[in-house]
């Protein structure tokens, strides 16, 4: 089994018990939920936007905090930290308190990250700046010294980042991979996603107006959202009254486009059907719908035809309310923030109305959106809903803690039925297209590791893999990814059965996704001011952006997540796709991770000493540092039960996971969060660590040390470089397309920020199908 717990943690209620929220409005949640009852409206002037912004441009900028409350840190980091302090006082958690006590982890949504430190760079050109740009430093920066060593990972799936964030810490509460998870998200105010957001022609020039004829668009905000989350057994332990019962989550893709939702709402009734299945309650159940009603024209139309198809005749009942009308809609954070508030409605049984409406105003007959003053909130259930770019669509149905809960079984495979396999393998990497030439490859680094490393891949290569002429305007990254997935589907054989694909999910990783994109989307914003802002850069340049085209090319309709800005983004995607495949959330799911190359980047790294300054020669000499690589490894993941139904002939067995986080980084700490990690896995065995040629390699080998692990290296780094996300998976390519059959070992992955992740594999026989 896939290190589930023996207790039946699939079965227990997941509750919330804490809460914490920042934005325009306040900067606590009770502050919030005040001005909302009260409505009042949060839109005013952003002088925190770098750069200047036209005449009357309004946006929901957060609130001012105390002036003394950890100045040091970057905006988003600040924001993050607070709002995260808050919630765990909340919960009743000693911040700081040991792993021991109760196993903590977080995740995180976000859809731009430490996107300012990019600006300040770019303004300055001093590459410390952007020491503060990845997502794992934000993570480390605001959750350092509060105790959540269980390691932090960050999922972009846009603006639907947060509530993902919080569906996938439910599967590692339900999996026993956690007792306790901060989950939620953020997106500091921002030049980059104004400027963005308005090339786009989605920003109104007047207030945000959910669902109403003459809707003009969205308002730019940010906001930082948190609940603490804990199974419900787990809460009473405690002592701890929940705020909420998480009762269902759902989530899905449009597979349509990369910045339109499908126009009859499709992906987003699939995400709510999921959530209410999973509550194991009916529409007609529902007190209150929280839409995600941006007041842009084709998503509040598209969530409106989901709403009609999922209440039919319950549709004139069910209040629905916009909270983005008051806060306008704050990106990665909208989901959480507005789930706290649903949190708050459910406590006082009140449904707020929306701000800037009225009853008048609405376009769809029958939409009961909650106009001029509040009305009673009649069922202790609600539906929080948030679409974002790409067509990610995530929904979660709380229920009042006070009522009992359902008796339905949430939706899933009996466990015994689950177990995750590991059944296709797609491999773009440089000079090594496919298995054959991959294991060429890796045998020639072995025998000669000096041997010179390829550093280009070719749009001619892939084309196997790749429609080249769709695909010529997408990132490099978009091109690895898509290839390689490709190839791991057509491995699989599962790449002609569209009823299989239709129904996959996806998690991919990676580091600094579309980088160059990025860089040459805000290079021109800066030089020519926001209203130069090209909307095709922005779009492609969202970290999810290769999420979106996954879907739309192989038609996968599933969950799609992206996990972000670490190394071990790439080990994390896998191992949260094997926890949702054993915890029969899902049969089928594909797992990529990819890098590409970027000017920016490797001078970043180069700067910080932790690239050689000269990558073709850095391995003939005694200096420290990698060769940055690019490409992209996939896999697909399987549950035994699928496979087998289909004669799937599997690589390999996945059997357990785990992580970890230093309270700070360097290497003494990091060596520790790897000590960690092993002593958490089923049967460490031998460990192949992630060596890249910097001070990473002594803290992993210090780490194996402590544990007895017998450890290892990626031979194959000489010759492929540094893939940053995508360096652990190709290290367990090795393994399954070469390894012998009935070997056990353990992946190992370690980040700068003190993470540290890995997961353990058992090879099967290719021909039997059985170990």
């Amino acid at each position: 089994m896939f290190n589930l717990s023996e207790d039946n943690n699939l079965q227990s209620d997941v509750v919330i018990t804490g809460l914490a929220a920042t934005a325009s409005l306040g900067a606590d949640a009770e502050s919030i939920w005040a001005n909302v009852s009260a409505g009042r409206c949060g839109m005013g002037p952003m002088p925190a936007v770098e750069s200047l912004l036209p005449e009357g441009s309004l946006g929901g900028q957060a609130v001012e905090l105390p002036y003394d409350y950890a100045p040091q840190l970057p905006r988003e980091a600040r924001y993050l930290r607070w709002t995260v302090e808050h919630a765990l006082k909340d919960a009743g958690v000693r911040q700081g308190a040991s792993q021991t006590e109760l196993r903590k982890c977080a995740v995180l949504g976000t859809t731009l990250h430490g996107i300012r430190a990019g600006g300040r760079f770019l303004r300055s050109g001093n590459t410390t700046e952007l020491s503060s740009f990845l997502a794992s430093t934000t993570s480390q920066l605001a959750l350092s010294g509060l105790g959540i060593d269980g390691g932090a990972i960050t999922t972009c799936s846009a603006c639907s980042s947060s509530l993902g964030a919080i569906a996938l810490g439910v599967t590692l509460l339900q999996s026993g991979q956690a007792d306790l998870v901060v989950a939620g998200g953020y997106d500091a105010i921002s030049e980059y996603s104004w400027a963005g957001f308005n090339s786009l022609r989605l920003i109104s020039p007047g207030p945000l107006r959910p669902f109403c004829r003459g809707r003009q668009g969205m308002k730019v905000a940010e906001g930082y959202g948190i609940v603490i989350i804990e199974r419900a057994e787990s809460a009473a332990r405690r002592g701890v009254l929940p705020r909420a019962r998480v009762a269902g989550w759902g989530e899905s893709a449009d597979s349509h486009h990369l910045t339109q939702p499908h126009p009859l709402g499709d992906g987003a009734l699939a995400a709510m059907q999921q959530a209410l299945a999973r509550a194991g309650v009916s529409a007609n159940e529902l007190g209150m719908v929280a839409a995600h009603a941006t007041g842009t024209p084709d998503n509040d139309n598209a969530e409106f035809q989901a709403l009609l198809r999922l209440l039919g005749d319950d549709l004139a009942r069910v209040p629905v309310v916009g909270f983005k009308s008051f806060l306008g809609h704050t990106l990665g954070g909208a989901g959480a923030v507005e789930l706290v508030l649903s949190c708050m409605a459910i406590r006082d049984r009140r449904v707020p109305a929306c701000a800037n409406v009225t009853a008048r105003d609405i376009e769809y007959p029958g939409l009961n959106v909650v106009t001029e003053e509040a009305t009673a909130l009649r069922a202790g259930c609600t539906l929080n809903t948030s679409l974002g770019f790409g067509g990610a669509n995530t929904c979660i149905v709380l229920t009042d803690p006070r009522q009992p809960s359902s008796d339905t079984a949430p939706v899933g495979l009996p466990q015994e039925a689950a177990a995750p396999w590991i059944t296709g393998v797609g491999i773009i990497l440089a000079g090594a297209i496919g298995h054959a030439a991959f294991v060429q490859m890796a045998d020639e680094s072995r025998q000669s590791p000096r041997s010179q490393q390829v550093d280009s891949i070719d749009d001619a290569a892939m084309a196997e893999y790749l429609n080249v002429r769709r695909a010529r305007r997408l990132s490099q990254y978009v091109k690895f990814t898509l290839a390689a997935a490709c190839m791991a589907v057509r491995d699989a054989a599962i790449g002609d059965v569209g009823h299989t694909l239709a129904n996959a999910n996806a998690i991919l990783g990676s580091m600094h996704g579309s980088a160059t994109y990025c860089v040459d989307y805000y290079t021109q914003l800066i030089n020519e001011g926001a209203g130069a802002a090209n909307p095709v850069l922005f779009a492609e340049g969202v970290p999810n952006a290769a999420a979106a085209h996954l879907s739309t090319t192989l038609g996968v309709k599933g969950a799609c997540q992206t996990i972000i800005g670490s190394r071990t983004a790439g080990l994390d995607a896998l191992a949260l796709a094997a926890l949702r495949v054993s915890s029969g959330c899902a049969d089928t799911i594909i797992v990529v991770a990819a890098e590409a190359p970027c000017d920016v980047v490797d001078r970043a790294y180069i700067d910080s000493g932790l690239q050689a300054s000269d990558s073709r020669d850095a391995t003939r000499s005694k200096r420290r540092g990698f060769r940055r690589g690019l490409g992209g490894i996939a896999f697909v993941v399987e549950s035994a039960r699928s496979a087998a139904a289909r004669g799937a002939v599997p690589y390999a067995s996945l059997l357990g996971s785990a992580r970890a986080s230093a309270p700070t980084p360097g290497p003494g700490g990091t060596a520790g969060a790897v000590a960690s990690v092993i002593s958490q896995l089923p049967c460490p065995a031998r460990v192949i660590g992630s060596a890249c040629g910097t001070w990473l390699d002594a803290a992993e080998r210090v780490g194996m040390h402590r544990c007895g692990a017998i450890g290892d290296s990626f031979s194959a780094r000489a010759r492929f470089g540094e893939l940053f996300s995508a360096t652990p998976l190709a290290a367990l390519a090795t393994q399954l397309v070469g390894g012998p059959s009935g070997a056990q070992s353990s992946i190992l992955c370690t980040d700068w920020s003190g993470a540290a992740s890995a997961i353990t594999i058992e090879r099967l026989d290719r021909r039997l199908g059985v170990s």
